[in-house]
Parts: C-alpha cells; sequence; structure tokens
C-alpha cells in the first residue's frame, strides 16, 4: 500500500512540475512598459490628477526596473482641456478628461489626465 501512495505521489509532482514549466513556457519573455509615476487608479482606469493653473511634471519610467526616462513625444486627443509641453509639464485649462499618448522610442501608453478645479 505505501509503495502504490509513493508512486501516486511521485507520478503527481513530476505531472505538476511538467505542467509549471510548460506554462512558463508559454508566458514568453516580460516585456518593457513605459509607465507615468504620478498616474493613480481611479474608477478601473489609471488617470494622471491635474489642477487647473498648477502644473504637474510628469516623471516616466520603464518597468520592469523602473528606469527613468527622459525623451517622450506627448500626443493630446483634447488639447482644449490640458497641454503638454515637450518635457512632459502637464497644465489643466479646463475641468474635464484627455486622453494622452506618450511615446518613447518603441514604447508608448496611454493614459487618461483627470482635470480637476
Amino acid at each position: 500500500m505505501k509503495i502504490k501512495a509513493y508512486i501516486y505521489l511521485s507520478i503527481s509532482l513530476l505531472y505538476v512540475t511538467m505542467g509549471l514549466n510548460a506554462c512558463k513556457k508559454d508566458l514568453g519573455p516580460i516585456k518593457d512598459n513605459l509607465t507615468v509615476r504620478e498616474a493613480v487608479l481611479s474608477g478601473g482606469f489609471m488617470q494622471i490628477p491635474v489642477k487647473i493653473g498648477t502644473p504637474l511634471q510628469i516623471n516616466l519610467a520603464v518597468n520592469p526596473g523602473n528606469r527613468s526616462v527622459t525623451e517622450a513625444t506627448y500626443t493630446s486627443k483634447h488639447p482644449e482641456i490640458a497641454t503638454y509641453s515637450n518635457t512632459g509639464l502637464v497644465t489643466g485649462l479646463t475641468v474635464g478628461k484627455d486622453t494622452i499618448t506618450i511615446r518613447s522610442g518603441e514604447l508608448h501608453v496611454w493614459y487618461i489626465v483627470n482635470v480637476t478645479k
């Protein structure tokens, strides 16, 4: 009885180990992601909170590793809500939400910019 249990346990462990290795292979390499350090999770989306008249400097990072990014381009969907300098300084103009696309090299990401009073 002990031999059957041992064989069953050994086969089960082998199966689990093989299954985990197969899962690891399916994941592929971890890709770099561009992120904004000032972004917060709000309403199910990552948002950048900005107050009208109070400029906010966006600080970019590449993860994993939290490596700083200094060069990027900013494309706004609603330029009447907020302005963006080429250095990442955001200034809210009127209350509302804008969508900003940020590109650095081959990486790009979009965020909602939530401008409040």
